[in-house]
């Protein structure tokens, strides 16, 4: 009888989720043994941002293997410090007896999405090792992060009767995981631009990736997070049915969240059926990142309506 060998695989856990893994649980001890409020840990993780911001910049310019692998420790420890305050307050929360996630109000909103944007960036350079996007995609998470700590209010207060539900949790989450993935979007956008308005300088050229690849970058942020905004939109109407009593209620957050997908899902529309590449859809990403800002902040702190919670 013939013996028929069977191979073995070994089946390996990918590092990323080691790492990821290990910063979770590194965060949790640290925001219980150090003796630090989340203030601090936001604040750190502001400064880190920013010095990350000017190392992947310096990488974007001398093109160093060594800057870059800074530039992304830099990075990932902003992350950590950034998780260790949403930890620290969702804990100081509890103690209060006013327990919620770290994303309710404009402060934890949008240190929320700094993380989230820094997380998506972080992945899309693990698989693409473009390090150089992160030279446009750090000075936005710095800046979200930096308008939190100087603009925002820091104070932990019970939620609305609104928001006293499980949406909170799942709506939240996807339209930051939307702001997240649009962001870094942006940054491949600008980058091809800048690729495609040097294009005949060779000592610039030769700093950043082909513009295919920069197309291709940008594309693939969009395909994955779109389905999560149109969820978000989705789940934001389930909410407002069961808070508000109606589905659609056109509130200007609402409206703009709206346009946004408007915006995108022309981007995808033309990208994928008209067949544009190049510059016209680059510039389509970046009018379409106007629009997320002013979702985000010209209607949270001007005009909020029934999402007035954001402002406070």
């Amino acid at each position: 009888m013939k013996e028929v060998a069977v191979e073995r695989r070994r089946v390996g856990v990918p590092l990323g989720l080691v790492f990821a893994v290990a910063g979770v649980v590194l965060a949790g001890l640290m925001s219980l043994v150090l003796p630090f409020e989340n203030v601090f840990w936001y604040r750190s993780a502001m400064l880190v941002y920013g010095l990350g911001a000017i190392v992947y910049i310096a990488h974007a310019i001398l093109r160093d293997r060594i800057i870059g692998s800074i530039a992304t420790g830099v990075l990932s420890l902003g992350l950590l410090l950034n998780l260790t305050g949403m930890i620290r307050r969702s804990i100081e929360s509890y103690q209060m007896g006013i327990f919620h996630p770290p994303w309710s109000n404009l402060f934890e909103a949008l240190t929320f999405w700094s993380f989230i944007a820094g997380s998506i960036y972080l992945l899309i350079e693990r698989k693409y090792g473009l390090k150089i996007i992160g030279a446009f995609v750090l000075p936005v998470i710095f800046f979200t992060s930096a308008f939190a700590i100087f603009k925002a209010s820091h104070q932990l207060q019970p939620l609305m009767p609104a928001l006293r539900s499980y949406w909170l949790y799942i709506h939240v989450v996807t339209a930051f995981t939307g702001y997240a993935g649009f962001t870094v979007a942006f940054g491949g956008a600008v980058a091809y631009l800048v690729r495609e308005y040097f294009e005949k300088h060779d000592r610039v050229r030769r700093f950043l990736p082909s513009k295919e690849v920069l197309d291709e970058v940008t594309y693939k942020a969009i395909a994955i997070v779109f389905p999560i905004w149109t969820a978000s939109i989705i789940l934001g109407a389930a909410w407002a049915n069961e808070a508000w009593g109606g589905y659609w209620s056109w509130d200007p957050k609402e409206v703009w969240s709206l346009i946004v997908w408007l915006f995108f899902g022309a981007y995808l529309h033309a990208r994928q059926l008209m067949g544009w590449r190049g510059k016209r859809v680059a510039w389509m990403v970046v009018a379409g990142f106007v629009t997320v800002l002013i979702c985000f902040f010209a209607i949270n702190l001007y005009f909020p309506g029934l999402h007035s919670y954001a402002t406070e």
